[in-house]
């Protein structure tokens, strides 16, 4: 009986009323200061930057038409309105090494080559029709996500040459109006190359390829204008063939290049021909009715200078620069034979329709030859027992409409990363990861690589990862700052996860710098981002060691400390005695079994759920003792922790330990983690890493101290709590 009540006694009394607020340090002060302006001052500068940013990317808005509807002489209309039907013709072309001809009109099996009406400056390569033919049918300028795939054969003589460029190998795009529509009533058009720059063609002739001869209309003509090519030839590494010769690319500059569209000065190794297999057909969704003075002068304005020639002496359709932004729905204006009531003829804009120039790893094929220097015969033809004659190649493509805003972001988005460079030599494990890097990317704008894929869930299950993860620290780190009692926290459990923190901070920063022989400069710029990864440490052993401020009342504090410490309330002490209910053999053997278990049977390495990612290879990440060892010491000890603060919480029937929103966040962290690994959340993607036992504990976990923060009331600190028996 007697006991009974002791133990009663004992019970920590945690019920108090509210705290007064803590006093707050100038310096504190001065850091929310700093971060209010901050915030302040970047809200100022978006304010400012954003509707220029919008202006700038949408030059079309000054050539919207704000008058009456009805006066036609006063407006350019689409061509393609919301609800015209289109088709897309396709088209693959591959250069020659024949001399271009700009005599008679010549006939051959492919296409009619009819005399331009003025000499083009500099004729850009012959190039013959590979594929030509409507693979789209049907479409209006709302489509998303529409797919299909061509078929073609790409002979390699071409590509044994030394001096390769990027549209050796090309693929356009053409869009043909369903009949009825505007295109039936043209007269004329002007468009904004002028005529003596050569240019890339777009489709066939005779179109589709391979059908009877027949001469050009204006129609065709006008269908052609506003086409769209892109180059089909990306260059990376590629594995060694020459196996007796050393690699010597001493004499090849890696950094620049002389001339953009050629490989001159490349090594052939560091430098071998990919055929892209995958692109995006995006046209953008406008359907506005234009100002006809507005538009007219815009067009005549850049036609003026499309390429550069009133500043180049001899420009070349290389400085041509056909982005939305430049040359948007301007660039083929187009006059019908139908007239109002005053005889004036009807104008209308042509669409603007462009291909992605974004492709992974696992769109990129190799043209199989040999293209290296051996410096033996007998090393050069085993080098070239692989090569073939041609390949066979699938272009997978897809539709989309963009809006005109998106489609710009887009556009310079992808101008600012240009071209991604692969090592096409590395493992299959990071090759899938780079390539699963660019659908994501790929899905932020809406383009899916397979009807299958769900990229914009995964895209959000990662923000929501990343905003848990974020708001778990916040919360934590607060919940430590404003501790002003340890009453139901167990001291056991937190120094666990203290240690735990402290060889994450350190363990893997320092085995990276070990292993890389780091600079001096180095190894500060380690130490900094180690000493920030402490401050959670810091204020957790600032709440456990009971540090105060000398400002507090001494009858507190211990006298004659270096740091000054208050004494355990009355509360707190009760708190020690429930948790040293259980007997310092039992924890140690409980951290000892969960030690054993991780040290023999390695839950985080286990596979519940097996990848669909490759394994990584040997040399793909850095190996050391120090890597490789610490998470059998910080996933032991987190567990442990958690499970002394769980046993804790249900001694004291109180929640501590983190705030109930913290723990919230981390059970949802949990969930997002398991979600990722449902087929019908995400689909299948080829990225997809193992879910090992380990995650599964982290959610059990999570899940028991959902459930107590339900049940159990908060602990209530308040100034009472710090009087001394």
């Amino acid at each position: 009986m007697l006991d009974t009540n002791k133990e009663k006694a004992d019970a920590p009394k945690v019920q108090a009323a509210p705290r007064k607020p803590r006093f707050q340090s100038a310096c504190v002060w001065l850091v929310v200061g700093a971060v209010i302006l901050t915030l302040l001052g970047s809200g100022l500068g978006l304010a400012f930057a954003v509707p220029k940013f919008v202006d700038s990317i949408t030059f079309q808005r000054s050539l919207y038409y704000k008058g009456p509807p009805d006066i036609r002489s006063a407006v350019v209309r689409p061509l393609i309105g919301p609800e015209q039907t289109f088709d897309l013709a396709v088209s693959v072309w591959v250069r020659t090494d024949g001399a271009a001809n700009f005599g008679d009109e010549e006939e051959n099996d492919n296409k009619v080559v009819e005399k331009p009406l003025r000499r083009k400056m500099f004729p850009l390569a012959p190039a013959v029709p590979l594929y030509s033919d409507i693979v789209f049918r049907g479409l209006t300028l709302r489509d998303k996500n529409v797919f299909a795939a061509i078929n073609f054969t790409v002979p390699t003589a071409y590509f044994r040459k030394p001096i390769l460029a990027k549209d050796d190998l090309r693929g356009s795009v053409a869009l043909i109006p369903t009949s009825p529509s505007s295109l039936d009533h043209i007269d004329i058009y002007s468009t904004w190359i002028p005529d003596f720059i050569d240019t890339f063609p777009v489709r066939s002739w005779p179109f589709p390829l391979g059908s009877s001869k027949r001469n050009k209309t204006i129609a065709d003509k006008v269908l052609e204008s506003f086409g769209a090519t892109v180059p089909l030839l990306q260059f990376h590494n590629i594995r060694k063939r020459c196996e007796n010769t050393e690699d010597d690319d001493s004499d090849y500059d890696e950094d620049t290049e002389v001339n953009p569209y050629k490989t001159d000065g490349k090594s052939p190794r560091i430098h071998h021909p990919y055929i892209v297999t995958r692109s995006q057909i995006r046209i953008v969704d406008e359907a506005t009715v234009f100002d006809r003075r507005a538009y007219m002068g815009k067009h005549r304005t850049l036609k003026y200078n499309s390429c550069q020639q009133r500043s180049t002496l001899f420009p070349t359709f290389h400085e041509c620069d056909r982005s939305y932004i430049h040359v948007g729905h301007v660039e083929t204006a187009i006059s019908l034979n139908t007239t109002d009531e005053k005889g004036v003829n009807d104008i209308v804009y042509s669409p603007y329709i462009s291909l992605s120039r974004s492709a992974g790893p696992k769109d990129l094929l190799p043209i199989p030859i040999h293209r290296d220097a051996c410096s033996t015969a007998e090393d050069s033809l085993r080098a070239s027992g692989d090569d073939q004659e041609s390949v066979d190649v699938t272009w997978n493509l897809a539709f989309s409409g963009l809006s005109f805003l998106k489609f710009a972001m887009l556009e310079q988005t992808e101008k600012l990363q240009g071209q991604t460079k692969f090592d096409m030599e590395s493992s299959d494990h990071h090759k899938v990861l780079a390539h699963d890097d660019i659908e994501i990317t790929d899905a932020i704008w809406g383009y899916k690589h397979h009807e299958s894929l769900h990229l914009g869930r995964r895209y959000i299950l990662s923000a929501f990862k990343l905003a848990f993860a974020v708001l778990v620290d916040v919360f934590n780190a607060v919940y430590w700052y404003t501790r002003t009692t340890t009453v139901s926290i167990s001291m056991l459990g937190s120094f666990l996860l203290v240690g735990a923190k402290v060889i994450t901070a350190f363990a893997p920063k320092i085995a990276e710098g070990l292993v890389h022989n780091e600079s001096a400069a180095a190894w500060l710029t380690t130490l900094i981002d180690i000493a920030f990864s402490l401050i959670p440490v810091y204020l957790m052993v600032r709440a456990l060691f009971r540090f105060t401020r000398t400002s507090l009342p001494t009858s507190t504090t211990t006298s004659k400390q270096w740091i000054p410490r208050r004494v355990p309330t009355h509360a707190e002490r009760a708190s020690q005695r429930v948790e040293d209910r259980m007997s310092y053999w039992t924890k140690c053997a409980i951290i000892l079994l969960i030690f054993a278990i991780y040290y023999f049977f390695s839950p985080h390495y286990y596979s519940v759920i097996p990848a669909i990612l490759p394994d990584p290879q040997p040399d793909d990440y850095l190996h050391s003792w120090l890597i490789d060892g610490w998470p059998y010491f910080v996933f032991p000890m987190d567990v442990a922790s958690s499970c002394f603060q769980l046993w804790m919480n249900s001694q004291t029937q109180t929640f501590a330990g983190s705030l109930k929103i913290g723990n919230q966040m981390v059970f949802a962290l949990r969930v997002v983690n398991v979600l990722e690994y449902v087929p019908g959340v995400v689909g299948p993607y080829d990225a997809r890493p193992r879910l090992v036992a380990h995650q599964l504990v982290e959610l059990l976990l999570a899940s028991v101290a959902l459930w107590q923060s339900v049940k159990f009331p908060v602990v209530t600190q308040d100034q009472d709590t710090l009087h001394v028996e």
